[in-house]
């Protein structure tokens, strides 16, 4: 009976996505200015190329976080000119390989299907699980490459997007969609393309109260450990909400570990709410495209938050490596610095850290950062700018980043 009632509701949420509108206007009290909006957008990894030439189209569910965690279901067709492009699958139609649900969400594929006589794309996901763990905000949907074939302007559009999440059936929730267009030409002869942008769907009821602190942290096996941690309890409890940071396979959060540089990429990417970056070639030679964190370390690389070095003559990220106090303190600047509107540093504005003098290579980023009390010392003159940051303090700084920002 179980296995029969599991069987039905996924033959109904199925019917929901392919019966479902491709375009429901959102109602205009809904879409308000400048609210921020989670997306389904195609990251091309050149709008320019000449014929002969290919480039990539990937298919990200991004800013998804929050009350958006619990996506259980989407449906997506891009369409395209088979005229000016060419989709290359190296004779796999199935080869979109679509990463939006966690592993535990047992997610069926209903569509994953190239036309290439029609012009489209078309790629479908259902899970019946239910929780706010199936899905973390960001996740890709599909990846593909094209050929250019002739000269001229080719568009790519989301002819349907639909995204439904749990509890919600028959609603498509109301995100944003893109359609890029990339110009092709001869030897370089016509400059970059362009990109539209609608909002489509409609805002999903919402089921049940908002959760406390304390339910946020009771997720967490290790619970007391954060209780313990009042400086960072609130950061981490606002992480879990949304699910920018996540726990261990074991269930803990583990604050007090270090964060690594490729962790540190992706929580500042999910947390930023940044559109996501394709490359059609790695930037690093120790970040393969086969990597967990490639596309973040990208796009927070194009951002220009993180950056690498040099060994042995190629150019080098070290995800692996624990990221210091410096670093993130760094990558935080960067943003900001780069934020329209956001005021510069004081030139008056000193340091209380004897361990930070004037030549050390962060020194401007701290100096910056204590002057809008983005961070402390671990002392009232010490910063300890080589340590270890840990997954606490990731959060801790990340949060009031946004605060500053959002405020």
């Amino acid at each position: 009976m179980k296995r029969e009632r599991m069987t039905r509701s996924l033959c109904a949420l199925a019917l929901i996505l392919f019966a479902g509108s491709a375009f429901r206007a959102a109602p205009a009290a809904q879409a308000a200015a400048g609210e921020a909006k989670p997306q389904v957008r195609l990251a091309l990894s050149s709008a320019q190329v000449d014929v002969g030439d290919t480039f990539e189209a990937a298919i990200w569910l991004q800013g998804f976080t929050g009350d958006y965690s619990d996506i259980q279901g989407y449906e997506i067709r891009i369409d395209y000119d088979p005229e000016l492009l060419e989709p290359v699958t190296d004779g796999n139609e199935s080869a979109l390989k679509p990463k939006v649900f966690a592993g535990g969400a047992s997610p069926m594929t209903l569509a994953n299907r190239i036309d290439t006589a029609a012009g489209s794309i078309h790629i479908s996901q259902v899970t019946t699980k239910k929780g706010n763990l199936l899905f973390a905000g960001y996740g890709k949907a599909g990846e593909l490459r094209f050929k250019a074939l002739k000269a001229g302007e080719a568009q790519l559009t989301q002819s349907k997007s639909i995204v439904i999440k749990a509890d919600n059936p028959g609603v498509n929730i109301i995100h944003t969609v893109n359609a890029p267009t990339v110009v092709i030409g001869t030897s370089g002869s016509v400059s970059g393309g362009s990109e539209q942008t609608d909002t489509v769907g409609e805002e999903p009821e919402k089921k049940g109260g908002s959760v406390t602190k304390d339910q946020a942290l009771r997720v967490f096996r290790d619970y007391g450990q954060i209780a313990s941690m009042s400086w960072a309890a609130d950061a981490i409890a606002s992480f879990s909400r949304s699910k920018v940071m996540q726990g261990t396979p074991a269930g803990n959060f583990e604050p007090r570990k270090n964060i690594t540089r490729a962790e540190f990429a992706k929580t500042a990417v999910v947390a930023l709410g940044l559109d996501m970056t394709q490359r059609l070639t790695p930037t690093f030679a120790d970040v393969p495209k086969t990597a967990w964190h490639y596309d973040y370390v990208e796009t927070a690389a194009e951002y220009g938050l993180v950056e690498g070095s040099t060994r042995g003559g190629r150019a080098v990220f070290l995800p692996n490596e624990p990221i210091t106090r410096a670093e993130i303190a760094a990558v935080v600047s960067r943003f900001l610095r780069g934020f329209e509107g956001f005021p510069g540093a004081a030139a008056a504005v000193d340091i209380p850290f004897a361990d930070v003098s004037a030549d050390h290579w962060a020194y401007e980023d701290i100096r910056y950062l204590h002057q809008f009390e983005l961070l402390k010392g671990k002392s009232a003159d010490r910063f300890a700018p080589a340590d270890n940051a840990s997954r606490a303090e990731a959060a801790v700084l990340l949060e009031r980043l946004l605060a500053l920002r959002d405020g």
